[in-house]
């Protein structure tokens, strides 16, 4: 017996992983209504109202951020379209890494993640100005 990850999806259970069967494969369906029993997913997983492939391609890139020193990670949603905000105490050694962790999710998702980079000094003057990022970045969901 075999488990694969699937989500309901125009009257039809759809796999959200790649499957090598056979049609007509037999198959039985266990679910909990409304709630998500995927194993991995990570908490923040049902606070982003963006489709699940754009969410597994930031759960992947904060798990190439692991080595990264980081303050947090906010992601900021508008109407199905996404932003990551990185905050670092210091972006000058971060920038480099952070991008590269985007690249590699790009190339093994196909999914572009709209990065940016902010220190701690820049979200707080951002702060001080009523800056409309800062609003956006603060009411973002973390994803550290």
């Amino acid at each position: 017996m075999k488990t694969v990850r699937a989500v309901f999806k125009n009257g039809v259970f759809v796999p959200v992983e790649n499957v090598n069967l056979e049609d007509g494969v037999e198959a039985v369906v266990v679910y909990v209504d409304g709630k998500r029993v995927f194993e991995g997913e990570p908490s923040w997983w049902n606070e982003l109202a963006i489709d699940d492939k754009k969410k597994r391609a930031l759960k992947l890139f904060s798990e190439n951020l692991s080595a990264v020193p980081l303050n947090d990670v906010k992601v900021s949603v508008d109407g199905g379209d996404f932003e990551v905000f990185v905050l670092v105490q210091d972006e000058s050694e971060a920038v480099r890494p952070v991008m590269e962790a985007g690249m590699k999710v790009y190339e093994e998702t196909g999914v572009y993640v709209p990065i940016q980079v902010i220190s701690e000094r820049r979200l707080n003057r951002w702060k001080k100005q009523g800056s409309e990022i800062y609003e956006a970045i603060r009411k973002g969901v973390s994803i550290k």
